[in-house]
């Protein structure tokens, strides 16, 4: 049985609530779909969370009974409520990057299972996502294209009410997702099917790295921490990693050596670390914890853990399971 207190695939039990004001005036009965999936049907009044694979369920499915912009209704409801001063995360009176920096900072408030960050691509830069669902499963298309909405909003506040990204990268493949990109941004650049999301940032100047502090004050257990947030990512590199710390490769190279360590060995231990907690802590088949893992071919993961641990993602999760019966 999947251990709900995991913190890489849950999500608020709020992020429901945010579509029920929907179903509720459009006639639609939700209750009912929410029991199917053992959903509250209730608001909690105290924080609460949910495996995010039964809200996408529900999604999926209530999504038979509205209309084809309704992901893309509430994502714009629920950014103006955030704009407006929700969770008290942002305010009006921010710049434009301190409202990102704070957004990325104050994201495991909603789930326990997505990534943002700031990127440049190619000379741009874009506000970048990345779940631990495959853009495949149900209902994760209706999530990302809320997200997607929902995102908009938040930057038609700083950046013009008529303001759109020139580029938009979706996870959803094209047959997925092409619906809600006619109607919300008929005139971007769509490129589906990608190995994350990304918005270009079209117009905005003077952003920086996600980590606004220099890499000298951090201490390498802050920075192996970080390893882990994000060593899941497809492209996380030495590079890569250098650039969210805004310093270069070689910068980064040297405060690896200075702690007697490599960006080989902290990826490592990263990757395995993660790993190891979705074998332990979930019932997630091996395909899906590849996938959340960056891997694309179940066996080249297979064959990595191994590498790393000994043994393969089969036998760790049989010995996890034995330790805690024994």
């Amino acid at each position: 049985m999947r251990r709900l207190h995991d913190n890489l695939i849950l999500t608020s039990a709020e992020s429901m609530w945010y579509f029920i004001p929907y179903f509720e005036s459009h006639g639609i009965q939700w209750r009912g779909v929410a029991e199917e999936f053992d959903l509250p049907t209730d608001k909690p009044k105290a924080e609460a969370w949910i495996p995010v694979t039964s809200y996408c369920l529900f999604l999926n499915k209530m999504s038979a009974f509205c209309d084809t912009e309704m992901p893309l209704v509430v994502g714009k409801t629920v950014g103006k409520s955030v704009v407006e001063g929700r969770w008290g995360v942002i305010a009006k009176e921010q710049s434009f990057k301190a409202i990102l920096q704070s957004l990325m900072t104050n994201e495991h408030r909603w789930s326990r299972q997505n990534n943002y960050w700031l990127e440049q691509i190619s000379g741009a830069w874009c506000w970048c996502h990345r779940g631990a669902l495959k853009p495949s499963y149900p209902g994760s298309q209706i999530n990302e294209w809320f997200r997607v909405a929902l995102l908009l909003q938040i930057c038609r506040q700083w950046l013009g009410q008529d303001w759109v990204p020139s580029r938009l990268n979706a996870l959803t493949e094209e047959h997925q997702g092409k619906k809600y990109g006619d109607i919300l941004l008929p005139d971007t650049n769509i490129r589906y099917g990608q190995p994350f999301m990304s918005m270009e940032l079209t117009g905005v100047d003077a952003l920086e790295a996600m980590t606004n502090r220099s890499l000298k004050s951090r201490d390498i257990s802050e920075v192996r921490l970080l390893a882990e947030s994000y060593c899941h990512l497809p492209h996380f590199t030495l590079d890569w990693l250098a650039a969210l710390f805004g310093v270069t490769s070689k910068t980064l190279y040297r405060y690896f050596k200075d702690h007697d360590t490599s960006f080989k060995e902290i990826k490592k231990s990263a990757v395995l670390e993660r790993s190891e907690q979705l074998i332990r802590d979930t019932d997630e088949p091996v395909s899906n914890i590849a996938y959340q893992m960056g891997y694309k071919d179940v066996s080249n993961f297979n064959r990595a853990i191994k590498t790393m641990s000994g043994s393969t993602p089969a036998q760790l999760r049989l010995a996890f399971r034995e330790g805690a019966s024994g």
